[in-house]
């Protein structure tokens, strides 16, 4: 799968795929590998679709949301899912394309570093002495505009980290 996915995000030929397969799994006929290769890729084509689904959705709730939160709700995903092998080769959602006829690009480059600095505060905090309801306090005082929503995504990114 991760050779398919190098190959679909276009940063490997299937030569180059099929050589390292070889190299990292010594010992199967040839042809083995690339039937695997091909078994994997269409696998990724299937995946794409359910993955696409799951991205439309999530960009038609963004889009229902208030600016912060739907910029949130994108970069969030964006940061902590998109470059993940699931997302089988997507790569991350650009706001312009989600809500550039919303808003202008001023508005969602300012809402995108609010949002990244959220989530970089949340990380921080997931760090630190975990109490939820003292951490939420100070996030909601820290970064105003953000639903609770968002900032117990963040926080709880944070919580993912610090474990």
């Amino acid at each position: 799968m991760h050779q398919g996915i190098r190959m679909v995000e276009g940063r490997q030929f299937r030569e180059a795929a099929l050589e390292q397969l070889q190299v990292n799994l010594p010992g199967f006929p040839p042809e083995r590998y690339g039937t695997e290769l091909d078994d994997a890729l269409a696998r990724i084509d299937e995946d794409q679709v359910v993955v696409l689904v799951r991205r439309e959705q999530m960009i038609a709730e963004a889009r229902e949301r208030d600016l912060l939160n739907a910029v949130f709700s994108i970069y969030y995903f964006n940061s902590r899912y998109s470059r993940h092998d699931s997302e089988v080769g997507l790569g991350p959602i650009k706001l312009a394309d989600a809500l550039g006829d919303l808003y202008t690009h001023e508005q969602l480059s300012e809402a995108a570093a609010r949002a990244n600095a959220l989530i970089t505060d949340g990380i921080r905090m997931g760090y630190g002495h975990l109490d939820w309801n003292a951490d939420m306090d100070h996030l909601r005082r820290s970064h105003p505009g953000f639903s609770d929503r968002a900032l117990g995504d963040a926080l709880d990114w944070g919580r993912f980290f610090g474990r």
